[in-house]
């Protein structure tokens, strides 16, 4: 039986300053199906969803929900109509409860004459959350949930509403939903999703493309703001799809592989003895000039504070680290800018950007000092030294005054690099250099990374899959239960199986 459109888009398209986003191109949705949208940042995937959520108008085509031609006023009306999204920053309110956060501005289905019955609210949630395969207490305030927990309540708040609405086939977005997920979580989610799609449309939006094939019933290629192809999960192949959103074929597998270098005999950072009390034990490790060095392991294994005690954000309560042979002290981040170590956090919109200032602002946030003439500012020298570095790393972007809030998450990453090039680190602490970028972004964070280390910087990774550690790494050192059990040389032509670190690992 052939499935019905719920949602239809004829020639959409939509035109900013300067750049056309969708180029006129025809898309159809169909009734409980998991679509995989996939494309770089800039491909139009975000401008294809905020005009299905009413936050954006179409300046051309025709978007038709079930086969009425449709504009939405913003995203209550398109909730309204049944169609939701789900963020990668997430809109649960972390001071209310489950249950207050299901029903929000929605309190007076469940008044009672003058009264608002908190009891039939938490019976309601209690149901709804059921019935998505969820235990979840409905008291609970959402602040003490997980990551998933949190996740799970906004799509079953999306779903009551489309009941509320009288929807029966909801159309649920979901945008990068397994980003900040570990790996159980991420299994549980697509078990959900599998659930829902018996009565809901589900279209996934990630860079992770093994999880979209894997997932999804039809994955759609977008780039350049076009429709490129689509195709079956069964027909298809992540290399092929790779090379269709980035319009090119990667190199090695994109970890550039072939452009790995040997580190030199200098030891640049020394490591003796490193402990945190009840957390990591006593850990001794050397980093070379020119050497990329990953730390691999599992949650709890220890490797997280052991790099937030070399960039100054956690002390050790035991050991010394050594500076080019010198005995050196980083009690917070000041001292380990002070010895030329950078430190680019997971999350770099909260702790690597100021995200409100501007990508001049950012870049020189460490080197003012060395711009001021008789004691202000020299904004050529500030604009110089911006776009210097932006052109370095290759920041997209209209203006070096261009807000890094609105930058993708490829170019932030490169902001972050360039601020830390910009203040001369020798040494690079990168934690999960790709989390949450496009492939094509992902490229150049690897070709940045192999030109670092030609250049003699030192970088030790955390990475978001073992293959990326795998592929980027000389060599790797292997943490378990904040304990070193195993170190591993990577050369480019004989890397290890990723079994077979697994082994050391859990």
């Amino acid at each position: 039986m052939e499935k019905k459109k719920i949602i239809e888009f004829k020639g959409i398209r939509k035109v900013f300053p300067g750049v056309v986003a969708l180029k006129g191109f025809d898309l159809a949705i169909y009734e409980k199906e998991i679509l995989g949208l996939v494309g770089e940042n800039g491909a139009g995937k975000s401008t294809l969803m905020k005009i299905m959520t009413g936050n954006y108008q179409p300046d051309g085509g025709q978007f038709l929900l079930r086969g009425k031609p449709i504009v939405l006023g913003g995203s209550m009306e398109a909730i309204e109509h049944g169609i939701g999204m789900v963020f990668q920053e997430g809109s649960i309110l972390p001071n209310l409860t489950v249950t207050e956060n299901l029903f929000l501005c929605h309190e007076k289905e469940f008044s009672k004459g003058w009264f608002i019955s908190e009891s039939a609210m938490v019976a309601e949630a209690r149901r709804a959350l059921e019935e998505n395969g969820l235990d979840i207490n409905p008291t609970t305030l959402c602040g003490n949930l997980s990551p998933a927990q949190r996740q799970m309540v906004e799509i079953t708040r999306l779903l009551w509403l489309s009941r509320l609405y009288r929807h029966e086939n909801p159309v649920l977005i979901l945008d990068e939903p397994t980003t900040v997920l570990l790996e159980k979580e991420i299994k549980t989610l697509f078990e959900i999703l599998n659930r829902i799609k018996e009565y809901a449309t589900v279209v996934l939006i990630s860079h992770r493309l093994e999880e979209i094939i894997e997932n999804s019933d039809r994955i759609v290629v977008l780039k350049d703001g076009d429709y490129v192809t689509e195709m079956l999960r069964e027909k298809a192949d992540i290399f092929k799809i790779e090379q269709l959103m980035v319009g090119r074929d990667m190199v090695e597998g994109y970890y550039r592989r072939n452009e790995q270098i040997d580190p030199t005999d200098s030891v640049v950072l020394e490591v003796k003895d490193l402990a945190i009390e009840s957390i990591l034990e006593p850990i001794s490790f050397t980093l070379h000039k020119g050497e990329i060095l990953a730390l691999v392991g599992l949650i709890g294994s220890g490797k997280e504070e052991l790099v937030k005690c070399l960039g100054g954000s956690m002390q050790a309560t035991h050991g010394s680290i050594y500076r080019n042979g010198k005995k050196i002290s980083i009690k917070q981040p000041k001292h380990a800018i002070a010895h030329a170590i950078g430190y680019i956090p997971i999350d770099r919109r909260v702790e690597g950007l100021a995200t409100d200032l501007d990508i001049a602002d950012n870049i020189n946030m460490l080197v003012y000092k060395n711009l001021k003439v008789r004691g202000f500012i020299d904004k050529k020298k500030e604009r110089d030294n911006a776009t210097h570095w932006m052109g370095v790393v290759k920041v997209k972007a209209t203006s070096h005054r261009m807000k890094c809030g609105n930058l993708s998450g490829g170019n932030q990453q490169k902001v972050v690099l360039g601020k830390w090039l910009s203040a001369d680190a020798e040494i690079l602490i990168v934690d999960h250099p790709t989390r949450g970028i496009d492939v094509g972004a992902k490229d150049e964070i690897y070709h940045h990374i192999r030109q670092l280390a030609k250049q003699g910087k030192s970088m030790i990774i955390m990475c978001d899959t073992l293959e990326e550690d795998i592929g980027l790494c000389n060599r790797m050192l292997i943490l378990k239960d904040g304990k070193k059990v195993n170190e591993v040389s990577c050369p480019p032509d004989a890397k290890p199986a990723p079994t077979d670190i697994i082994e050391s690992i859990v």
